[in-house]
């Protein structure tokens, strides 16, 4: 009696086992490649989220609309494509090429974008609250009505931008086409200073502008930090 209650303990903890095995080889199965998740995002697919773009090139390619959240684009290039009303919420864009990319109404909230090479982009109306722009190349981008509340733009590159509009602090009367105000931590946090009398909603420190940035108080942006260059 008890060998054979013995046996079938056995044959029930061996098949758990297996199955827990299979499970595993499953999931390393299913777990796509750069090139598969380039071949989905060439298809047509919309929902690519938590993909894997690492260095890929993507040049020209259409995603609009497509949701790219949680996914990683580091060094991948975008160069001239359109990524209109896309969600790239979360995503690291560390040293992405936008280059001329198409990127109206995208979402960036809370994102990190260093490095990031947005040249000539167009970011009419794109919600960058929160994002990590540290060392960003928008020189000559288009960031017309664009929500820069609470962005980290330390030593980026402004030069010939236009942020006509722009909600870049909370202190401003926004403009009706800016995106809305996300409810977040860190806005709760800034606005609970903002009573001290302490305004941390926009990072400009090493920030380079020009005579030719548009949308921008010059005297304000010295006062925090901006580098005033001569028009190249």
């Amino acid at each position: 009696m008890i060998n054979k209650q013995f046996r079938k303990l056995t044959t029930s903890l061996l098949f758990f086992v297996f199955l827990g095995a299979f499970s595993n080889l499953y999931a390393q199965g299913s777990a796509k490649t750069v090139d598969q998740w380039v071949a989905f995002a060439k298809s047509g697919k919309k929902d690519l989220t938590n993909a894997n773009f690492t260095g890929a090139n993507l040049e020209q390619i259409n995603l609009s609309g497509a949701d790219l959240t949680g996914a990683n684009l580091t060094g991948t290039n975008l160069s001239n494509a359109n990524l209109t009303d896309c969600k790239l919420y979360h995503c690291n864009l560390t040293g992405v090429n936008f280059t001329g990319a198409n990127l109206t109404r995208a979402n960036f909230l809370e994102t990190n974008m260093q490095y990031v090479n947005m040249r000539n982009a167009n970011l009419h109306q794109a919600l960058l609250q929160e994002a990590n722009l540290q060392y960003a190349i928008l020189f000559g981008a288009n960031l017309q009505a664009a929500n820069l509340l609470l962005a980290d733009l330390k030593n980026a590159d402004l030069q010939d931008a236009n942020l006509t509009n722009a909600m870049l602090d909370y202190t401003n009367t926004p403009n009706t086409e800016v995106p809305e105000m996300v409810e977040t931590e860190s806005l709760g946090k800034a606005l609970d200073l903002l009573e001290q009398n302490i305004n941390v909603f926009l990072r400009v420190t090493g920030a380079k502008i020009n005579k030719n940035t548009k949308g921008v108080d010059f005297m304000w942006a010295k006062k925090n930090g901006a580098v005033i260059l001569a028009a190249k």
